[in-house]
């Protein structure tokens, strides 16, 4: 009786275990955790991971992307929004954070560039701190700026593109960094008021060649990077409060 007791025991434990692993595992192997966030869920690319459908990406502006010692002028977080019509964008730096003056200084000092299109380890370490995570990298400097508002201008004759006065209102300063945060986001909302471009595929030619040394992107292709903007038609910031256009 012991012995047959025992066989039994084992028998529907083992298909207990079983059974609860098809129940529970939704596929996943076993060990995998999930994790609840309550904002938006950011996630971050593994090696050999195919990305997203719709990921997240880092933009970064700085003032001279050829330069030796590049300075840091504005961090934004994308997605697109529901519908993806629209896409969402989150200031990082300037920071919205209380002790935003802190951080600011911080991210700036840590930034550098290890290589062509890879930023300092203390850098990306100090926004994984802060719970970030990307899946593509967006670099742009003051020139990518300029030559985008000619490109609009070109296509919109009402269009008033930056010239060097709005240039340095989105040019990062300690004393001014909440206006700096405003004056980048509705540049942003201006750009994207012009959305969508006739004649995508000639623009197509003029994006990847126009910016050449002052644009680039990491973890996707260009090609893909302008295929994910063609349906959108704005663009909004949550967190912010803007001037009414």
């Amino acid at each position: 009786m012991l012995i047959l007791f025992g066989v039994c025991f084992s028998l529907f434990l083992f298909l207990g275990i079983r059974a609860s692993q098809v129940m529970f595992s939704d596929g996943e192997k076993p060990g995998s955790r999930h994790q609840s966030t309550s904002g938006p869920v950011l996630l971050q690319e593994e090696p050999n991971q195919a990305a997203p459908l719709d990921p997240f990406t880092l933009i970064i502006l700085v003032d001279e992307l050829t330069s030796p010692s590049p300075l840091l002028e504005g961090v934004w977080l994308s997605r697109s929004g529901e519908g993806q019509s629209a896409k969402n964008f989150f200031p990082i730096f300037p920071s919205q954070a209380e002790d935003g003056v802190q951080r600011d200084l911080n991210l700036r000092g840590a930034f550098w560039f290890e290589e062509p299109g890879k930023p300092s380890d203390q850098f990306l370490t100090i926004l994984t701190d802060r719970n970030l995570s990307w899946h593509q990298l967006l670099f742009l400097d003051h020139a990518a700026l300029l030559e985008t508002g000619s490109i609009l201008a070109e296509i919109n004759p009402d269009y008033q593109p930056l010239n060097t006065i709005g240039l340095a209102g989105l040019s990062y300063s300690v004393e001014n960094r909440l206006a700096v945060q405003v004056n980048q986001a509705s540049f942003i909302r201006e750009i994207c008021s012009q959305l969508p471009l006739p004649g995508q595929n000639d623009l197509m030619q003029i994006f990847l060649e126009g910016f050449a040394g002052h644009m680039e992107i990491s973890g996707t292709t260009p090609l893909a990077f302008y295929q994910s903007w063609q349906g959108t038609s704005y663009c909004q910031f949550p967190t912010l409060t803007l001037p009414p256009e």
